[in-house]
């Protein structure tokens, strides 16, 4: 008897730390789609910025402590408008979160065309 109350209290206390791990995933990935959304709106509000084919990716790590991760990919015409892109994207990260890496694989391609 004593044997099956340890099972069975065994078995809901991991229930309750998968049920606890599973809504801090769900926590962390509506994070990462929140700072996501905020740095491609701030990027299409940008007019300077309009039509360039960036796009940023946000990861937030399931603990705490660890700062967020953006990867901001695609192509740019000149270095300025790189600067410009990653300067708008720290600024907007920082909004929503203060420990935010923004991972930078944009690339520099002065022949591109540019969107109208």
């Amino acid at each position: 008897m004593l044997a099956a109350v340890i099972i069975v209290v065994a078995l809901l206390v991991f229930l309750g730390i998968t049920v606890k791990l599973l809504d801090l995933k769900r926590r962390r990935e509506s994070e990462a789609v929140q700072l996501q959304a905020q740095i491609s709106d701030a990027l299409l509000r940008e007019a300077a910025l309009f039509g360039l084919p960036v796009t940023p990716t946000a990861h937030v790590p399931l603990w705490s402590g660890t700062p967020a991760i953006v990867e901001l990919r695609g192509q740019v015409p000149s270095p300025e408008i790189k600067d410009a892109v990653l300067s708008l994207v720290r600024r907007e990260a920082a909004r929503v979160r203060p420990d935010v890496r923004v991972d930078d694989e944009v690339a520099v391609v002065p022949s591109m065309a540019r969107a109208a």
